[in-house]
């Protein structure tokens, strides 16, 4: 099993806050937010990590990219846990 996996990833700036929202879907609807899509990104990158470990700790798989169409995507590695 390769341990690389790419989601799309979806951003938004929030009217509000003008801050940028960062989401991605296939991981459970999961978002973070930052002042930049820079800081969106690491902050989404840091949550997909924490959730990979939460289901890796609960023996589930992790979701694989449905399919890839037109848009971002954020290439993530999954840690190798002891």
């Amino acid at each position: 099993m390769s341990n690389e996996f790419s989601y799309k990833i979806e951003y938004e700036n929030d009217k509000d806050s003008g801050q940028v929202i960062a989401t991605i879907p296939e991981l459970n609807h999961l978002s973070s937010f930052g002042d930049t899509f820079a800081e969106a990104e690491s902050n989404i990158r840091e949550a997909a990590l924490g959730y990979f470990e939460v289901l890796h700790k609960q023996q589930k798989e992790i979701p694989k990219s449905a399919f890839h169409t037109d848009g971002t995507y954020i290439k993530l590695l999954f840690p190798k846990y002891a």
